[in-house]
């Protein structure tokens, strides 16, 4: 019998992260301290305000947990005691993350850290003291505009979740500090906003947007599920049914029974299909899935090739067989009678689930540790600063990109922003497909994902190409793929074999279902996940029978920047010597459930407590997205307390002074909402936003991709980013989530056409002649961008 299996050996080993962030962005230095860094938690005596903050169950705070698991908690007080304590820990440490502005001399007496600072909106700009929740930022973020259905109100999404996203984003920036002062010499002070951060992934609905505007078309609009991503009532639940290639839908037919009305070849077609959903296929497939029942369906449809997902609660989430099957789930006594269960984390390094490790309950107040001995030694090298100027963070590295859709080329965008020289390996006999969903090699949609990278053409299928992609392998640093199951393999790409090649290579693989588990095999998109995490079902209105669904791509995005946290600390580790080369796999439905881990745990702890409640809040009001002048304008308004309520009612000329706070919150919620309705609608939402804040009320006008172009704040800090791209004309994408004082700004250049860089790449680096390029072109190894008028090589 073989012995236990050694744990991986963490690529953030000897770096110390001192977080002092409070609501916003605790989750950053989760995710940095379940890669290794050793993680202390400051907080005031008595307790973070964030441990107060919902879900509350059992007086526990499960946000507060699910966000600070592994974490070290040290209680300091504002004594000279506690001041001479944080000061010896500062001198050991390598990143702090506060929520706020530091102390003026803080870099003069610790020139080497790394500073995050973590606000809703930044440290500059018009929105800079706004006050924000996660609904407020789901807003502003144009997260809420593309969910709900077209009568009603917007939909924010449930919990703490663009928080949560955030975060991913947060970690990987102090990343690139980090490495940055190892590589490069030099601190850097980031002033990072969340309001950023989500607006990055918001389906790329801002490039997309302006796209249509300059051609005169309608920009976005609300649509529930919409055409692409339709939900299906089942006997016992619903399913989430997507068909898109001509193979899809061919298996769906077959399944249907070949009926003669479907038979037409131009049907073969996704656009010829969106054009028929409404009245000819949608209630097809609602008859056909009426008596079934839900996991059979999708069992059955799996196996025939279909993309096909249960819609599950809460708790059928946390009842998964497949999650089971992966140990999505740890059950941890977290406080004396408290025993959620906690997401067990994001990555696995070498087939081994990484995360915090839940080895009994979390210091409740007054229980924090008053001290914090042994720092550990720090990865990597801390130089001097440079007197020249300063490369990229990430100037240096090579990334072999062989990502479609949106997971994989996300984490080469992160990536080739900051320096890195991203290849994107690709062939019209495969080519990704965002770039062909308008029936040109480009959209707006695959423009954002992969600016400022190269593009080699080669087919990966044959021998000389494999050939070629491995040399390029033992000169790369990182090779990123969210292929099928086995694919890579397949290929003669798998990390076996890339190891061989280059034993300091670091491969990212991220799957829909992860390799292991009943669903590993199974087909699907990034949206698929939505279903049986659990996320879809809670971002829904409260008083609905069939859920509304939406149109939104998460959690491609969100995957995307996980798996650029993990390339790059695992990159860290490798330079500082602490780990070689390694494979980290990120499973798509494991970041899905992890948005709302916080949710999950409180359902585990009180069952049946968790549903969707809208734009509302489990137990506080005033708080929804409420009309405002014009067609479909709304604001979100928020109370948090009865001083918020005092603001409200001064906000509104006090016309909800006849309720008092008690009464908002119990017996007048439905009058006070009626009320406040009449109130906003007639007036423009950027003025209520105004009005609210004066006031100190989180408030915040809902905003569409397109809007994000022009909100005066996201002007202010440089979000919108304007390239020429050329085979697409002037476009607007999404800009930085951060601004850094001694990092040099992110790169944005043009995609590539497909094989854009092939002779460069084959030049410069495989050293191949001209007539050896020439010859491979003609035997279709590899491919170029066609010149104006020729066909393509």
């Amino acid at each position: 019998m073989s012995g236990p299996v050694d744990p991986p050996v963490l690529p953030l080993g000897g770096v110390r992260v001192l977080d002092e962030t409070d609501e916003w962005g605790e989750l950053s230095s989760r995710l940095l301290g379940d890669l290794g860094a050793d993680v202390i938690r400051l907080e005031p005596v008595g307790g973070s305000h964030s441990r107060s903050a919902g879900p509350v169950r059992k007086g526990i705070s499960l946000g507060w947990v699910f966000r600070n698991g592994g974490k070290r908690v040290l209680e300091l007080d504002t004594t000279q005691r506690g001041r001479s304590e944080r000061d010896r820990l500062l001198t050991d440490t390598d990143v702090l993350i506060s929520s706020g502005p530091i102390e003026d001399d803080l870099l003069d007496r610790f020139p080497n850290l790394v500073v995050l600072i973590i606000t809703p909106y930044g440290l500059t700009g018009p929105y800079a003291t706004w006050q924000a929740t996660d609904a407020v930022i789901a807003a502003t973020a144009a997260q809420a505009f593309k969910a709900g259905a077209p009568d009603r109100e917007p939909l924010p999404p449930p919990g703490s979740f663009c928080d949560h996203i955030a975060s991913a984003t947060a970690a990987f920036a102090a990343l690139c500090a980090l490495r940055h002062r190892n590589v490069n010499g030099a601190r850097s002070v980031l002033d990072f906003s969340v309001n950023e951060a989500v607006a990055q992934m918001s389906d790329w609905s801002l490039p997309n947007g302006i796209a249509r505007q300059q051609a005169g078309l309608p920009t976005e609009a609300r649509h529930g599920s919409g055409p692409v991503y339709p939900v299906f009532r089942c006997r016992d639940g619903h399913v989430r049914l997507i068909i898109l290639s001509p193979r899809q839908w061919h298996a769906m037919r077959a399944w249907l029974g070949e009926p003669d009305y479907l038979q037409d070849p131009e049907m073969d077609g996704f656009v010829a299909r969106l054009q028929l959903a409404d009245a000819v296929l949608n209630p097809l497939y609602r008859t056909f899935f009426a008596d079934r029942d839900m996991d059979a369906v999708c069992v059955e449809a799996q196996r025939r090739g279909i993309v096909c997902t249960p819609v599950y609660s809460a708790a059928e989430t946390l009842a998964c067989e497949h999650l089971r099957a992966r140990h999505t789930f740890v059950t941890a006594e977290v406080a004396s009678g408290v025993m959620p269960a906690l997401h067990s984390g994001f990555f696995e390094i070498q087939g081994r689930r990484v995360g915090p490790s839940w080895t009994g309950p979390l210091p409740q107040p007054g229980e924090a540790h008053s001290t914090v001995v042994d720092p550990p030694s720090i990865a990597g090298s801390k130089r001097d600063a440079p007197t020249e100027p300063m490369p990229a963070a990430l100037a240096g590295l090579r990334v072999l990109d062989f990502g479609h859709g949106a997971v994989g080329v996300e984490i080469g965008r992160m990536f080739a922003e900051f320096g890195a020289d991203v290849i994107k390996v690709e062939s019209r006999t495969y080519p990704d497909f965002i770039r062909l969903q308008t029936g040109r090699e480009n959209t707006p949609s695959f423009t954002s994902s992969n600016r400022s990278k190269r593009s080699l053409g080669v087919n990966a299928k044959t021998s000389r190409g494999l050939d070629l992609l491995l040399q390029l392998v033992a000169q790369s640093d990182l090779v990123i793929e969210n292929n099928a199951v086995g694919v890579m393999d397949s290929l003669g790409l798998g990390f076996e074999r890339l190891g061989q090649v280059n034993p300091d290579i670091v491969m990212v693989s991220s799957q829909l279902m992860g390799t292991t588990g009943p669903w590993a095999e199974w087909r699907g998109y990034g949206p698929s996940t939505l279903a049986p995490s659990g996320v879809l079902s809670l971002w829904d209105y409260a008083d609905i029978a069939d859920p509304t669904g939406g149109g939104t791509i998460f959690p491609d995005q969100f995957v995307g920047r996980l798996g650029a946290v993990a390339a790059l600390a695992a990159l860290i580790g490798r330079e500082g010597g602490t780990t070689p080369g390694v494979h980290i796999e990120v499973a798509q439905i494991e970041c899905a459930v992890g948005a709302i881990g916080d949710l999950l745990a409180a359902e585990s702890v009180d069952p049946g407590s968790v549903h969707p409640v809208g734009s509302n809040h489990e137990s506080l009001s005033p708080w929804g997205i409420y009309p405002a002048s014009g067609d479909d304008e709304w604001v979100v308004i928020n109370c948090r307390d009865e001083r918020d309520w005092s603001g409200l009612v001064k906000a509104s000329g006090g016309l909800l002074g006849e309720w008092s706070y008690a009464a908002a919150l119990g017996d007048g919620r439905g009058a006070v909402d009626r009320q406040l309705a009449i109130w906003t609608s007639g007036l423009d939402k950027q003025e209520i936003a105004r009005r609210c804040q004066r006031e100190g009320v989180p408030a915040g006008p809902v905003l569409s991709g397109t809007e994000l172009a022009t909100d005066p704040h996201l002007i202010a800090r440089h979000f919108p980013v304007e390239i020429d791209q050329p085979d697409l004309g002037p476009m607007i994408l999404e800009g930085p989530a951060w601004h850094a004082d001694a990092m040099p700004p992110p790169i944005y250049e043009p995609a590539p056409t497909i094989g854009q860089h092939t002779v460069e790449v084959a030049r410069g680096l495989l050293g191949l002649s001209d007539a050896a390029i020439e010859e491979l072109f003609d035997t279709g190894v590899l491919e170029s961008t066609a010149p104006p008028g020729e066909p393509a090589q």
